[in-house]
């Protein structure tokens, strides 16, 4: 009898031998799957924020070229625009003031203000506007000094005489203003 309870419990002994080798084997592949699963879970997070971002690298880009896009179109306006104010300023304000001697001038000179005014305003909606620095203090990025005279009556780096006025298109400076 003694005989049967030794191999029964060797018998049993040898089971559980197995089933703990088993139960090993088991976790070890678990062990195995949860750090591929946690692998891929992180490749894919990283896979998405790369996604996200490459959309958000594109989206700016794509707004950059188009509020840039025609910037060599608008430098070209530029000079049309400097024109006009030439023309405006050839006509003396003493002649402009004496409507009835000079009534075609004087009605060719509103009309011409009539159309720098409407022009302005159309490339202002583009996005291009004019930047008159006259009494602002002098900035590097917006104005290019060609001389620096001491006023009595003015802070000094004050802009106090434009000889030509400068351009911003979407806030980018794209001609400075002589002063």
């Amino acid at each position: 009898e003694k005989k049967s309870e030794d191999a029964v419990k060797d018998a049993q002994s040898e089971k559980d031998t197995k089933v703990n080798e088993e139960l090993e084997k088991v976790m070890k592949e678990l062990e195995t799957k949860t750090k591929e699963a946690k692998d891929y879970k992180d490749k894919f997070t990283r896979a998405v924020a790369d996604f996200r971002n490459l959309q958000d690298r594109t989206e700016r880009e794509t707004k950059k070229a188009k509020d840039y896009a025609i910037q060599k179109f608008a430098k070209d306006l530029i000079e049309s625009v400097d024109n006009l104010d030439r023309a405006l300023q050839a006509v003396p304000e003493e002649v402009r003031n004496d409507a009835e001697k000079n009534k075609d001038l004087v009605d060719f000179y509103n009309g011409l203000k009539m159309t720098e005014s409407i022009l302005l305003n159309t490339l202002k909606k583009h996005g291009l506007e004019k930047i008159d620095p006259m009494g602002e203090a002098f900035d590097p990025n917006k104005h290019e000094a060609t001389f620096q005279v001491p006023v009595p009556d003015k802070e000094p780096n004050t802009v106090f005489h434009v000889q030509q006025t400068g351009f911003m298109l979407n806030g980018r400076t794209i001609r400075v203003a002589s002063i």
